[in-house]
């Protein structure tokens, strides 16, 4: 190293020291807990000691947790190839055990590098290669860390799977707002002029409840003034522990008069479930699953059960992405008597789980139609071929996406997340739901009939053909195999077409077609041999 720092500016020498410190101290914490925060090291303008912190626990939870075991040094190299999107004029390459820096094509000092597994090491010559950068880069002086997390993480991520990837304080905020709940207010703002605008308020939220409006303008936050803030630093006077009050000062549109409202600060999840009952049958649409989900379900069967007769129940997960996978197994389990959820796989400890139902169907035996599409992914996924392999449901659609991985949230020291594939999914009966999907027993793909012609034309036959059959039950391993089967129920976005929900009410209606639903092609895609 001494080499290295005989070859550098005055001020690039220091930074290096300082770096080395950095390094020191993130080394003292082996294993670094996400809300401990190092000593601060400020060196040209970043904080370095954190910066170590956030790429040593970052890239250790990838290490331990990814659902294969991950080339340490080959992430690294992407991550600083990755240096070309904050300025073009960058050059990151690797020879002889050395990193080759150049901008603008020039070469700049070397650097070398670590073993190729030492995290690190590795995070040490990230660093040294971005304050080196930096010396030289206007748009690479400019950057602050959380620029350079943002270049940094998602080509590393990128090289595991299409569905690893990181999330910056701000998107991972919302995030956790979507699918956990977060302390707050309930609602959702922009900059505008002389403070911050409402652009979302969640319904039975803390500023509904105290009769807040959309487009209202919170001006001052306790008395602070947000004119000429950041929207970010706004959104952080909003924020506070649970069961604290804010007073806000708010302009309303048309409104002569500015005005004072206190909030009192709560956990806030939004409702992800719209359920109504139609002609005796309850049509339960699911947008994702977040922290009350199931709660909201189950809410939503017994109210109806109460109100009065209920002949049939539709679960609509047309395009709902998924969610936290606890949910999809407590949704499923409240329709089940007994019988397997969900098993999952994967190279941690924790990732190896196994999910059973428990006794009691709060629907006692209710026909139950699942309506999925090619955009219902991962814990819709998961309910609906639960449901279909335990012969608890029809489902009606098209084939889902297959996504069948599940991730874990790593909550990083910057409050930002990475959300890191770590199991593979695999059916009631064996089958690995990834890349394949759900096949409905009903398939409504590229259908644009009528109903009674669609009902007439599907059930006519009695069932798919044998060679199909065969083949949902041993798929071949390589891709182009799994697309010509795909293929045979093409996934399409329906996410409000109104056949698909006609079907599925029809299908819960007629005793007859609902039992011969529930001997289909889906029951062969579930005793897959593995």
């Amino acid at each position: 190293m001494m080499s290295l720092f005989g070859s550098l500016s005055r001020p690039l020498r220091r930074a290096a020291a300082a770096l080395c410190l950095a390094a020191l101290a993130a080394c003292a914490t082996a294993t670094p807990e996400a809300d401990r925060r190092p000593r601060s090291v400020v060196v040209d303008g970043i904080d370095i000691a954190m910066m170590a912190h956030v790429l040593n626990y970052g890239f250790t939870e990838i290490k331990d947790r990814a659902l294969n075991e991950p080339d340490i040094g080959g992430l690294f190299m992407h991550a600083l190839e990755n240096l070309s999107t904050i300025d073009p004029a960058v050059g990151v390459g690797m020879k002889d055990g050395e990193l080759l820096l150049t901008y603008a094509d020039v070469p700049l000092p070397l650097v070398a590098a670590p073993a190729h597994g030492d995290i690190g090491s590795w995070v040490k010559t990230t660093l040294t290669a971005v304050l080196t950068l930096r010396q030289v880069s206007m748009p690479m002086k400019m950057a602050n860390s959380e620029s350079l997390y943002k270049a940094i993480f998602p080509p590393a991520l990128k090289v595991l799977d299409p569905y690893s990837r990181y999330a910056g304080r701000d998107e991972a905020i919302r995030s956790r707002l979507i699918r956990d709940g977060i302390i707050g207010l309930g609602i959702r703002v922009i900059a505008a002029k002389d403070g911050v605008a409402i652009q979302s308020i969640v319904k039975n939220g803390p500023a509904e409840n105290a009769g807040l409006k959309l487009d209202d303008l919170i001006t001052h936050v306790d008395g602070v003034p947000l004119v000429n803030r950041p929207v970010e630093e706004a959104r952080r006077f909003l924020e506070g522990k649970a069961d604290t009050v804010v007073q806000l000062t708010v302009r309303r549109p048309q409104a002569p008069d500015a005005f004072s409202v206190a909030v009192r600060r709560d956990l806030v999840i939004p409702d992800t479930v719209v359920a109504n009952t139609v002609n005796d049958i309850l049509e339960i649409r699911i947008r994702s699953f977040n922290q009350r989900t199931a709660q909201s379900v189950e809410k939503a069967v017994l109210s109806a059960r109460e109100a009065g007769p209920v002949k049939g129940i539709v679960l609509d997960l047309r395009s709902d992405p998924g969610g936290l996978l606890d949910q999809a197994v407590d949704l499923a389990d409240l329709f089940l008597d007994s019988g397997t959820i969900i098993a999952l796989r994967g190279r941690h400890p924790g990732a190896q789980q196994f999910y059973g139902a428990h006794s009691g169907d709060i629907a006692q035996g209710i026909p139950i139609s699942v309506v999925i599409d090619g955009r219902a992914a991962s814990a819709s996924e998961i309910v609906a071929v639960a449901l279909q392999d335990n012969q608890r449901a029809a489902v009606v659609g098209t084939v889902s996406l297959g996504k069948g991985s599940v991730q874990t949230v790593i909550r990083l020291p910057n409050q930002g997340e990475i959300v890191l594939t770590w199991s593979r999914a695999y059916t009631p009966r064996g089958a690995l739901l990834h890349g394949l999907g759900v096949l409905p027993d009903v398939c409504l793909s590229g259908e644009s009939g009528t109903l009674s012609d669609t009902v007439g034309r599907i059930f006519k036959g009695g069932g798919p053909p044998a060679e199909l059959v065969n083949g949902w039950r041993a798929p071949p391993a390589e891709a182009q195999g799994l697309e010509e089967l795909r293929a045979t129920c093409p996934p399409e976005a329906h996410p409000d077409r109104a056949l698909d929900l006609e079907g599925a009410r029809r299908l819960v209606q007629d005793p007859a077609l609902y039992a011969q639903a529930r001997q289909g092609s889906a029951r062969q895609l579930a005793e897959k041999p593995q």
